[in-house]
């Protein structure tokens, strides 16, 4: 497996973190909107999982040609794998956010922002992972 070197895509570990900041931090705006009850903290969730959304299309995209072109398809397919469900529950986590005031985010929208965050961090553990252990493998 070569995530480092000339075959490695580059923008992969560009694009890789705006799926997991975005939906940590719908989680942290869902805490927000629970606590004050305020819609600016909904829309905020809204516009971080439709980024997080659109950024972990993006990184999924790159990852699956990342894992075609992979010599060693282990150490990649756990990351894939948390990052696929993340962004999976995601996706209905925003339907349910495109609910109207308190049952948007509570409790179905809470509980997928924090499963999701929970999955986009391991994901994120994971590649940091393999990542290291490329390293070694291509010195």
């Amino acid at each position: 497996m070569r995530l480092l070197g000339p075959r490695a895509h580059p923008l992969y570990p560009a694009l890789f973190p705006i799926p997991i900041i975005c939906f940590f931090g719908a989680l942290i705006t869902d805490l927000a909107y629970i606590a004050s009850a305020e819609m600016m903290w909904l829309d905020f969730s809204s516009w971080l999982l439709l980024a997080g959304l659109i950024g972990g299309g993006v990184a999924g995209a790159l990852l699956v040609v990342e894992l075609i072109r992979a010599h060693d398809r282990r150490a990649l397919l756990p990351h894939f794998l948390f990052l696929l469900a993340a962004w999976v529950i995601e996706v209905f986590n925003s339907f349910i956010h495109a609910r109207d005031g308190w049952t948007a985010v509570v409790p179905t929208g809470l509980s997928l922002s924090i499963v999701a965050a929970v999955l986009g961090l391991l994901a994120g553990w994971f590649w940091q992972s393999a990542y290291h252990r490329s390293a070694k493998v291509s010195q």
